[in-house]
């Protein structure tokens, strides 16, 4: 159906990123990319956990995650994922703290269980970001609660980041479900059918919007505007008028 998911597997270090983990995100990803099949992707954890970040017991490589060389881009996860052309929708189980939070803000679209957590423990732990959440969470969330996230290392709950505007839903278990694990599963479905919903759309303009979405992100609004304007032309150019009415005659006919 053209979904793919993808689940962080080291439950007993609560996902804890090793080098392994590091290097198999980030092939996984481009393995993914090349696969002209896949049209959504959702990013989980296993276990109680979404991502605890980087197993300090065994580090990922500090120097190689802040390369430009391309062969160090190239095994970096969180830029496998920026690359990816296709929607992540990151289903967040339970924590997500610092490595893991920036894994998060790789994807598209959050949702999270009631036992999600977001946590930037780099002013704790005593290295600055590389994965890009000193500047992700300010675009997000605003400057104000950025700062006041990660400068004071602050805990975020499910209930705190959907009024940030950080996650889109907070999925719950079924009404009366008191099994452990089973908001964990409704997350995962919720998330699923959220990505074959999306898989369902004009996967081309789905691929444009993304890319636009996140190159507008970075500009002043006038700029932004005038890459959309851009972008719109080259589309309208090499479709023409006539498919344009077409596309839009079909869609009429199916409201």
């Amino acid at each position: 159906d053209g979904v793919v998911v993808v689940t962080l597997n080291r439950p007993d270090q609560r996902n804890a990123i090793n080098q392994d983990m590091s290097d198999a995100l980030a092939t996984t990803f481009r393995s993914l990319q090349g696969d002209a099949s896949v049209s959504a992707v959702v990013l989980t954890g296993s276990g109680g956990a979404f991502c605890a970040g980087i197993d300090l017991s065994s580090p990922v490589n500090a120097l190689a995650a802040t390369s430009e060389d391309p062969a160090d881009v190239q095994m970096s996860p969180v830029r496998a994922m920026e690359d990816f052309s296709r929607p992540i929708i990151g289903a967040i189980n339970g924590p997500a703290m610092t490595g893991g939070f920036e894994l998060a803000l790789a994807c598209d679209i959050l949702l999270a269980s009631p036992s999600a957590k977001f946590r930037d423990t780099h002013c704790r732990v005593g290295v600055v970001p590389c994965w890009g959440l000193s500047q992700k969470l300010t675009r997000i969330v605003g400057p104000t609660r950025a700062r006041f996230a990660s400068l004071s290392a602050a805990t975020i709950s499910a209930a705190r980041a959907i009024e940030w505007g950080l996650v889109v839903e907070v999925v719950s278990g079924e009404e009366g479900d008191a099994e452990a694990g089973a908001s964990g599963r409704m997350l995962l479905k919720r998330a699923t059918e959220l990505a074959r919903r999306i898989a369902g759309l004009n996967q081309e303009v789905v691929v444009q919007y993304k890319r636009t979405l996140w190159d507008g992100a970075a500009l002043p609004l006038g700029e932004a505007l005038r890459l959309e304007r851009s972008r719109a032309k080259d589309q309208y150019s090499k479709l023409g008028q006539r498919s344009i009415e077409g596309r839009a005659g079909g869609f009429r006919a199916k409201l």
